[in-house]
């Protein structure tokens, strides 16, 4: 059984309550270290990647 199917099946029908809690143990089950390149500063290809992304956004909104 893959993930989607463990969620289709069995955590997809719990209260929202319970799906929350459960969102929570597996969120504070993940160590820090385990989220890749996670820094609290952005790098000179963070600011180009978000420079590029917002640039593509507002061509898209603007020329349609």
């Amino acid at each position: 059984m893959n993930i989607h199917e463990i969620y289709e099946q069995t955590i997809k029908s719990l209260p929202a309550a319970d799906r929350l809690r459960l969102a929570v143990m597996i969120l504070t089950d993940i160590p820090p270290q385990a989220v890749v390149d996670y820094r609290d500063e952005w790098a000179a290809e963070d600011y180009h990647d978000f420079n590029r992304a917002s640039w593509a956004r507002i061509a898209q909104h603007t020329f349609i």
